[in-house]
C-alpha cells in the first residue's frame, strides 16, 4: 500500500526556475513502519544525503527529527504542467539526456502504479529535485547545485542518443587480452593475481612509503547484488573483486604496500564477461568470512585498523583504504561511479573529491557527449566511519541497468575503472 498523495502548493527557494504549478511539491502520508529511506525508494528517489537534505528543507524539519505515521510530508518532487509537445520545451531545457531521464522516471512510476495516469495523458509531469540539484557538489558545502539551462532548440524529445559505455579507446578490444608491463626495475610474484598475471613488474617506487587497503565488497557467503539474464547470474562481489585486483596491481607496480582484505585464491584477474559466482572468498590471512553482516563488517574494520597501527608504528604516514562495491537500483536508472567519504575526516573528503575529479576529466575525454553524473557525499555507514586509514567508498555501477552492465562485463572497462581509481588515489 503506497502512501496517500495529492498535489499541494509550496514555495521554496531553488537554484533553477521552470514554469510549474506554483512550485508544487508532491505530498505523501507516511504509513506506519515507514522511514525516509523506504519512502524515497518507493518513489524511485535516490537515497543519498542530497535528497535527504532536500526533504528536510522543504518540510522544515530538523536533521534528527523522525517521521510520524499518518502525518503528511512533501517529497522533493516538483509537479509541472506538461505542454503536450516535449519535456524540454515544457521545462526550458536544452539537455536531451536530462529530458530522457525525467521521461523515464515518469514512465517507471506509471508502470509501478504509483502514478495513476501517464504524464502525456494527464499533462502532469513529475520532476525530482535530485535530477537538477544533486549532480555537482559545491566546493565549500555538501550540497549540489544546478547549472543554468538554455532554451531548447528543438521541440521534441525523440532523438537518438549515442552513448556507448566504452570507457577506453582500445581498438579491436574483443581480440585483445589484458596486458601489463613485462619490464621494470624489479619483478615480484603475486599468486593472488592468477597464474597468467602473477608476475608484477615494479615500474618505480613513487608510492614506496604508502600503504593501501583494498576491500572488495561482500564475498564468501554473501554475493552482494545479483542480476540474472539469459540463464546467467552476475554477482556484485565477483566484479568488485576483479576491479580491486587490477587496482592493487597498479599500486604494487609503483612500490606501494598493498593489502587485499578480501582474497580468493581461485580467482585471479579475469577477462571473461561472465565472472562465475562462487563462495570461495576469504579474509586476509585465510580467515573465514562470517555469514552475519555485522560480524563481517567488524572483522574487516578490525583487520584494517590492526594493520594500520602496525604500519603507523613503523613510520608510515600515508595509509588509505578503498572499499569497492556495485550498486543495485531500478533497472531504468543509469548510475555513474560515485563516492562516499568520512565527514569527520578532511583527508577522506579530499580523497573522494580527487578521485571524482579524475573520473570527470576522463569522461570529458572518452564520453564527451554523454557527460558524467557521479557525485561525492559523506555517508554514515560502518566501513566509512570506523576505519583508521583515510577512507574512500566506491560504487561502480547499477548492476540492474543494461548500459551500466557494460561498464562491468567488459574487462577493458574494469581495467579502465581500476586505472582511474589509481590515478585519483595517487593524485
Amino acid at each position: 500500500m503506497f502512501p496517500y498523495f495529492r498535489f499541494v502548493f509550496f514555495t521554496v527557494f531553488t537554484l533553477f526556475s521552470f514554469t510549474s504549478f506554483g512550485n508544487d511539491y508532491y505530498e505523501v502520508t507516511i504509513n506506519k513502519g515507514d522511514n525516509l529511506t523506504r519512502v524515497l525508494q518507493k518513489y524511485n528517489l535516490t537515497v543519498h544525503q542530497c535528497n535527504q537534505s532536500l526533504f528536510v528543507t522543504i518540510n522544515k524539519l530538523k536533521n534528527s527529527e523522525k517521521l510520524l505515521a499518518e502525518k503528511k510530508y512533501f517529497l522533493p518532487v516538483k509537479i509541472y504542467k506538461y505542454n503536450g509537445k516535449s519535456i524540454r520545451s515544457t521545462l526550458g531545457l536544452s539537455d536531451l539526456l536530462l529530458a530522457k531521464k525525467i521521461e523515464q522516471y515518469n514512465i517507471d512510476l506509471f508502470e509501478k502504479k504509483i502514478r495513476k495516469t501517464h504524464y502525456k495523458t494527464s499533462k502532469v509531469l513529475w520532476v525530482p529535485d535530485e535530477f537538477i540539484s544533486c549532480n555537482k557538489p559545491e566546493t565549500s558545502k555538501n550540497v549540489f547545485v544546478a547549472e543554468p539551462s538554455l532554451a531548447p532548440d528543438k521541440d521534441t524529445d525523440n532523438e537518438t542518443i549515442e552513448e556507448p559505455e566504452k570507457v577506453t579507446t582500445i581498438k579491436n578490444k574483443e581480440s585483445v587480452k589484458s596486458s601489463f608491463k613485462t619490464k621494470g626495475i624489479k619483478k615480484i610474484t603475486v599468486p593472488l593475481m592468477g597464474k597468467e598475471f602473477e608476475d608484477v613488474w615494479i615500474e618505480d617506487f613513487s608510492l614506496k612509503n604508502e600503504v593501501y587497503y583494498i576491500i572488495s565488497g561482500h564475498g564468501g557467503p554473501d554475493p552482494g547484488a545479483v542480476y540474472k539474464r539469459d540463464g546467467n547470474t552476475y554477482c556484485e562481489d565477483e566484479y568488485a573483486y576483479d576491479v580491486a585486483l587490477r587496482l592493487a596491481r597498479n599500486l604494487m607496480a609503483h612500490g606501494a604496500v598493498v593489502h587485499m582484505i578480501v582474497e580468493d585464491e581461485n580467482d585471479g584477474i579475469r577477462d571473461e564477461k561472465l565472472l562465475k559466482c562462487d563462495c570461495t572468498e576469504k579474509m586476509f590471512n585465510g580467515y573465514k568470512i562470517p555469514l552475519s553482516q555485522k560480524k563481517r563488517l567488524r572483522q574487516r574494520a578490525s583487520m584494517v585498523n590492526t594493520l594500520y597501527q602496525k604500519y603507523k608504528k613503523q613510520g608510515y604516514t600515508t595509509q588509505k583504504a578503498i572499499e569497492i562495491h556495485v550498486d543495485s537500483r531500478n533497472s531504468s536508472l543509469r548510475q555513474d561511479v560515485f563516492f562516499y567519504y568520512n565527514a569527520s575526516d578532511k583527508k577522506s573528503k579530499k580523497l573522494a573529491e580527487s578521485v571524482h575529479d579524475i573520473f570527470e576529466s576522463k569522461y570529458d575525454i572518452h564520453q564527451k557527449n554523454r557527460g558524467y553524473q557521479g557525485f561525492v557525499e559523506d555517508r554514515n555507514i560502518y566501513m566509512v566511519k570506523n576505519l583508521r586509514p583515510t577512507t574512500l567508498f566506491v560504487e561502480l555501477a547499477n548492476i540492474q541497468n543494461p548500459k551500466d552492465q557494460e561498464r562491468l562485463i567488459y574487462y577493458y572497462n574494469r581495467q579502465a575503472l581500476a586505472n582511474w581509481l589509481f590515478e585519483g588515489l595517487r593524485k
